[in-house]
């Protein structure tokens, strides 16, 4: 993976909206949370990558909503 590539993102419900509280950055937890659902589970991969998982979501989103 390039550097310059690279995004935050929440593991939870894939938001790149990362926030991080510098209070708690020098802690154990790198104060690193959604600002979207707040969790705390913060992954990294290119960007590519995340787009390609974002359409993958999508498509299963709506593979759900046709079968209501």
């Amino acid at each position: 993976m390039e550097d310059d590539n690279l995004v935050f993102y929440c593991k939870d419900c894939h938001s790149l909206y990362i926030l991080v509280d510098e209070e708690l950055a020098d802690s154990e937890w790198d104060g690193a949370y959604c600002g979207k659902c707040h969790s705390t589970d913060i992954g990294q991969c290119t960007i590519e990558e995340w787009l390609a998982e974002e359409e993958r979501r999508r498509k299963k989103r709506e593979e759900i909503e046709w079968n209501k």
